[in-house]
């Protein structure tokens, strides 16, 4: 089931004046929002690592793991992940251009990171630590590698491919998991009994003081 069919209604008020009456209309409350519990990740047995691949979406994942395509929310939910276009990694393309908007050069330096360096046969320094540029390896006997044994540079479109690398690697929930949250996800979106709800669980329409007094409630979490 698509995930805007779970999310209960809400009416929203239309005025435009401040001396008009405000007109309502019913909608989905997108601002309710359950999240996995926060302990999920310990119960390894739960969750089965993936990477995303080239061009890949929520709904291509859901759609071969899950055989529904739909339940892409569930893998979005699972991961915390509220932007897609933000936390979701990129196809090369998309990359690239997003790349060349956020730098002027993309090709140019972004920053330095250390090159492995050795001493008695046994690694000294890992490589990939992030550095500035006069960084100088120093092997315990005293002797000062040079600048291309020491660092290597970094481009702005290294550094974002990989960190859009990184996004590829999510967790999928096993069968056990997706049956728990579909059960519980539907009661824990709902609104708790309360007197603004009608006799359809919906939000009553308010009025403009109620509106603007009444803060929103904390969401929900599974």
């Amino acid at each position: 089931m698509a995930f805007f069919s779970y999310l209960p209604n809400v009416y929203v008020g239309e005025g435009i004046k401040d001396d008009e009456d405000f007109k309502y209309r019913l909608v989905k409350n997108i601002f309710r929002r359950a999240k996995t519990r926060a302990d999920l990740d310990q119960y390894v047995t739960l969750l089965e690592a993936y990477e995303v691949g080239e061009d890949e979406s929520p709904a291509n994942v859901a759609l071969a793991f899950f055989n529904d395509p739909f339940l892409d929310w569930m893998i979005l939910m699972v991961n915390n992940i509220t932007d897609v276009y933000e936390q979701w990694p990129k196809n090369i393309n998309d990359l690239q251009e997003y790349t060349r908007r956020k730098y002027n050069n993309p090709d140019a330096i972004h920053h330095y990171e250390t090159v492995r360096a050795e001493f008695n046969g046994e690694t000294f320094l890992e490589q990939g630590i992030q550095v500035n540029d006069t960084w100088r390896t120093v092997l315990p006997d005293g002797t000062t590698l040079g600048e291309t044994q020491s660092i290597y540079p970094v481009t702005n479109y290294e550094y974002e491919d990989y960190l859009n690398e990184q996004k590829r690697i999510i967790k999928l929930p096993t069968p056990p998991v997706i049956e728990l949250i579909l059960a519980e996800f539907e009661d824990v979106i709902a609104y708790e009994p309360h007197s603004e709800l009608d006799q359809n669980a919906r939000r009553r329409q308010q009025s403009r003081w109620n509106r603007t007094l009444r803060a929103p409630r904390l969401m929900p979490t599974i």
